[in-house]
Order: structure tokens, then sequence, then C-alpha cells
């Protein structure tokens, strides 16, 4: 059967994707071997928080009572220093378990909190407090979904927020009050002199321009919130994305990403320029294979 020519242009455009589809496989070997090996690292990490999660947790059933649990544990867990450990990548952070180890802030505890409440099936994000619109970040807490709602819970003061009658107050119910700036006073003159929580200051309990992402803070994150809301989102009620507080995810999620993206753009440079595929032989790899197949087979002296 005599293909056309617009049917021999097409099966060209055909043989140089796959083509060059295969050299992208090839090259993509590296990044998803590394993804694969931060991933499998990462499943160790949970392992341990997951233990230590549901040891600190036994025995309790309510939702509120185990963030309490979880809270309280972290808080009492190593120092209050920035960890100025990281993994591969100094940018994002020292990892939960490198918290566990080393201590660290209220983002670094944060960090900590929630990667434990997670192995134990609670949801929760990171929360910043800026003391203004546009001012910087001055303090990070965490908001978990309890047994009624959101609550917040505060790592490096060993603080939560009740309302009463066993519930908690989320950041919402929170900003635009004197609630929390409150309850801080009311802890610290039953504390005993001396105490860390009569250090906390009371900006550190005001929730008016808390967030849990800055949507504000470029074009890319604007646009990101606009195409939320127009998806019938709402990026204010949003927690924080776990990808932005685990850095083995992100690298895993990253190297990954890289390599669907070789795969991906060989098949379409070898779709849209097959003159240049076609120049591209595949003959010496399998010249390799045959050599290497030959070399094997030659038995041994």
């Amino acid at each position: 059967m005599t293909l056309t020519g617009k049917q021999q242009r097409g099966a060209r455009r055909l043989r140089g994707s796959v083509r060059f589809g295969l050299i992208g496989a090839i090259l993509a070997v590296i990044p998803l071997a590394g993804a694969i090996a931060i991933w499998s690292s990462r499943l160790a990490d949970n392992a341990i928080l997951r233990t230590q999660a549901m040891a600190v947790t036994k025995g309790l059933t309510r939702a509120s009572a185990r963030i309490w649990a979880v809270n309280d544990w972290v808080y009492h867990n190593q120092g209050f220093g920035k960890n100025h450990r990281y993994f591969l990548a100094p940018a994002l952070g020292a990892t939960p378990i490198q918290v566990m180890e080393s201590g660290g802030d209220c983002a670094d505890k944060s960090r900590l909190v929630s990667a434990m409440l997670r192995e134990i099936g609670i949801r929760s994000g990171l929360v910043m407090i800026y003391p203004c619109r546009h001012c910087d970040p001055i303090h990070t807490v965490l908001e978990a979904r309890s047994d009624s709602g959101r609550m917040v819970v505060d790592p490096i003061w060993d603080v939560d927020y009740p309302s009463g009658s066993g519930k908690f107050l989320g950041v919402r119910e929170l900003a635009g009050t004197p609630l929390g700036v409150e309850h801080v006073a009311d802890l610290q003159r039953q504390s005993a002199a001396g105490t860390k929580i009569r250090k906390m200051p009371a900006a550190d309990a005001v929730f008016d321009f808390a967030v849990a992402v800055n949507w504000n803070k470029n074009f890319v994150t604007r646009a990101v919130a606009f195409s939320l809301r127009q998806l019938g989102y709402d990026p204010d009620r949003m927690m924080r994305p776990q990808i932005l507080e685990d850095p083995k995810l992100a690298l895993s999620g990253l190297l990954m990403a890289m390599a669907i993206g070789l795969i991906a753009l060989g098949a379409v440079v070898g779709f849209a320029f097959p003159g240049m595929a076609e120049r591209v032989r595949l003959s010496r790899l399998a010249h390799l294979r045959r050599a290497f197949g030959a070399k094997r087979s030659v038995p041994a002296s």
C-alpha cells in the first residue's frame, strides 16, 4: 500500500517523536532515580513521625485532645532557636525530622506539629501572623481541623485558644477580636514568675492579618488566587499546601516533574523537527548492546 505525501509526513513526524522521546526517557533516568530515592527517605521519616505521634496521643480519642498533646510534646522537645539544618536545598529549610532532632523556631516547630498530625490523620497547615497588611510576618502558628472546627495552637508558647464547652477557636474566629490577646494575658497572670509564657508578646496572639499563604506576594500568587476564586474556592480559607512545608516532598515532586518534562520535550521536539530526529541515530546504542552481549557470551578462560 502506497502512502500519500501527507501520510508519509505524518509517519515521519511520529518516528521523530518516538526517537526523541526515547532519548528524553534515557535522560530522565537520573531525575527519576533521585525522586525515588528522596521519596523513600521521606517514607522512612514519616514512619518515625507516625510512631512518635501515636505514642504521644495514645488513649486520646478526640481530635482536639490529640492536637493539644502533639503541640505540647513539640513545645517541650528540644530548643527554640532557628534550625539551620536542611536537606539538599537550604532555601527549603529543615525537614520535620531535623526539627524533631534539633528543635527550631516558631516556623520550624509548627512544621513538625503539622507533619506529626498528618501522620495520625489530622489535617493542618501553618499560618503566618502579620502585624499589618503590608508588613513582614512576625510569628508562625498552626491551624488544625478539630472536632468542632478549626483550632489554633502555638508550639513556641504552648498555647491554644479555647472558646468554652470543650471547643477551640480558629484563625477566622480570632481575627478582628481581642480574644487572643485576652487569653494570653490570662495565662500570664496565672503563671508563675519566670515561666516562658510570661515573655510572650501580645502581637503573637493578634490574628487580624494572619494568613496561610500570602496571596498578594507577587503576580503568580495573585493569579493563582484569582483562578481559585473563579473555580468557586476561597483561597483565604484554604490550608497551607503540604508541599510548601515538606522539603523532601517538594524535591521529589520537582525531580519527577523534570523526568516527565524531559520525555515530553523529547517527543515534542521530535514531532516538530522530524529532519533533526532522522539525523539522530540510535544505531550506536544498538551496536553497544550487541557488543556488550557478545562480550558476555565469550567464555572465561
